[in-house]
């Protein structure tokens, strides 16, 4: 009668274990690491200003940033109307387009880029386009602050990264080979044909 009465008990204490306790607490998964917040700005400003020492802040104020549009639409400015001397800018800045280079995982977020608008070089007092130059962009080693995987108390970790900015353009002669091609295709583009619409002889 006694041993009865006691694995009754047992029996109903085990019934009234919730069903799988044991095998959810072996079977649990590792709580789930927090989000890894962003450095606030203002440090991140002061990091970068002991690395950058203002090189490219003042590159930016040279490039004089205007909107989007006017960037995007902007053409190589040869020939025109020749400008007076002392109020007209140098060639090389009439033939510079600033452009703006974005990245979230970078600091400076965004960054002025100096894009060449001519293929060839402005010479000459009307500042023609001269295509036995080829005008090519001129880059400047910068430091930035670059986002890594890496988490440290709640916070991304930044590394100092060397990056190349295109800051200007340059004219190099263009190579004998390519001037030539190149003076082909204006002979072949100024040359008048010989011959009308109707086979016949051309008009004047």
């Amino acid at each position: 009668m006694l041993g009865t009465l006691v694995w009754t008990l047992v029996a109903g204490l085990l019934l009234a274990l919730p069903p799988g306790r044991a095998a959810v607490r072996a079977g649990r998964r590792p709580a789930r690491p927090r989000g890894c917040a962003d450095r606030p700005e203002e440090l991140l400003e002061q990091l970068y200003g002991r690395l950058a020492a203002g090189v490219l802040s003042a590159f930016h104020h040279t490039l004089q940033l205007g909107p989007r549009e006017q960037a995007r639409n902007a053409s190589c400015p040869a020939g025109g109307r020749p400008a007076e001397r002392r109020f007209r800018p140098p060639a090389n800045l009439r033939s510079v387009s600033p452009r703006i280079s974005y990245d979230p995982a970078r600091f400076p977020r965004y960054l002025p880029e100096a894009y060449c608008l001519c293929r060839g070089c402005l010479t000459g007092p009307s500042g023609a386009e001269d295509f036995r130059f080829r005008s090519t962009p001129v880059y400047t080693p910068a430091v930035v602050l670059r986002r890594t995987p890496a988490c440290a108390g709640g916070r991304s970790v930044y590394t100092e990264a060397y990056v190349t900015v295109p800051v200007g353009c340059t004219c190099v002669p263009e190579p004998e080979k390519d001037r030539a091609s190149i003076n082909s295709s204006l002979d072949k583009q100024g040359a008048k044909p010989l011959l009308g619409p109707s086979n016949g002889p051309g008009g004047p």
